[in-house]
């Protein structure tokens, strides 16, 4: 395995390629957009970070992704923006000193506003050797007794949270974009994190 060193524009490029968080390495990546067949890797041979997904290293600069569910109609959508645009305005939420519970605040309007598009956008996020959100806390646990689960407050949903501010707000822009939120959103979000 060799180490190759990338420009933040290519790495941006590749990253946004990602059909799923956590399924694919950027080796992964490269060899289906260039039609390489896939490897399997010697288990004995000397490999560097070939196992890490690449949204285990990515930066804040990730390009967006393309929403997979069914689209949603545009009531709902303006429905969830206001809601979410509401939240940031608060006085609760900009004196909030705490990542983590700005992060909790902002995935509990987005299931309060539409808990089946927030399921929907959800169950599927993990990375290469976790999971983010699930149903109950053990799920969660199971991945690793240093995750730090906590409840979605009224909700159902539990999630990790010892992940730096930057993980935090990569699992919520792919929330946000599963749900068919706006980019101006995301970027209006970005800026608590």
């Amino acid at each position: 395995m060799k180490i190759v060193k990338l420009d933040d524009e290519l790495y941006q490029y590749i990253a946004s390629q990602t059909t799923a968080i956590g399924e694919e390495s950027p080796s992964d990546i490269l060899r289906r957009l260039l039609n390489f067949p896939q490897c399997t890797m010697d288990p004995n041979a000397d490999h560097i970070g070939e196992n890490i997904s690449i949204f285990d290293a990515i930066d804040e600069t990730v390009a967006p992704v393309q929403p997979k569910q069914k689209k949603q109609p545009v009531k709902s959508v303006q429905q969830l923006t206001q809601k979410v645009e509401a939240l940031l305005k608060t006085d609760t939420f900009l004196q909030e000193t705490k990542g983590v519970n700005r992060f909790l605040r902002v995935l509990s309007v987005l299931y309060r506003t539409n808990p089946e598009s927030f399921a929907n956008a959800v169950e599927p996020l993990q990375g290469h050797t976790r999971v983010y959100f699930a149903r109950d806390e053990a799920t969660l646990l199971s991945y690793g007794t240093h995750t730090k689960p906590k409840q979605i407050p009224e909700s159902p949903f539990w999630v990790i949270t010892n992940t730096n501010s930057q993980r935090k707000m990569l699992m919520l822009e792919r929330t946000m974009v599963e749900m068919q939120l706006p980019q101006s959103l995301v970027e209006k979000v970005r800026q608590f994190f």
